[in-house]
């Protein structure tokens, strides 16, 4: 019964907030708005929303994990393998200026080697071995000698990156 007492009082002091002052002196009539309240008695616990921050900080990409930047760095793979004896491809054409991410793998279990610039890249027992080197002008290139005597593989920058 106290309930429906609270109740109806809540109910009776929205509506007596509810009259008058439509005119704002624009001519335009406001829409009406429904709102819809609970009573609560002392023993029911009031339910609170949870606070978070309104603190915002701006920040770019650059600066957020996982946000731009946070990527390996731009690259072209030069994927050779070696396979009887033999590397394959005997040149990769790559983009100018970026690096090159030089793949070399046993595909027939044998060691396969590379040199360049006083680094020797191995692969060998299906296993595959990579070196990263620096990007280049277009036209320039570089030469992966094998130390075995085999003819060198070339990897060449040119506008257009293809096979």
């Amino acid at each position: 019964m106290r309930r429906l007492g609270a109740a109806a009082a809540v109910a009776a002091l929205a509506l007596a907030g509810c009259g008058g002052g439509d005119d704002d002196g624009s001519g335009m009539t406001p829409r009406a708005t429904t709102t819809q309240s609970t009573a609560t008695t002392e023993t029911e616990p009031k339910a609170k929303a949870p606070e978070t921050p309104t603190t915002s900080t701006s920040t770019s990409p650059e600066q957020q994990p996982g946000g731009a930047g946070d990527e390996t760095p731009a690259h072209f793979d030069a994927s050779l393998t070696g396979r009887g004896g033999r590397i394959t491809p005997r040149e990769v054409q790559v983009g100018p200026f970026i690096s090159v991410r030089v793949r070399l793998r046993s595909a027939d279990g044998q060691i396969y080697r590379l040199r360049i610039n006083g680094k020797t890249l191995q692969a060998q027992g299906g296993k595959t071995a990579e070196l990263t080197l620096p990007g280049l002008r277009a036209g320039r290139s570089y030469t992966l000698e094998q130390p075995t005597g085999g003819p060198p593989v070339k990897i060449t920058a040119n506008a257009e990156p293809g096979p």
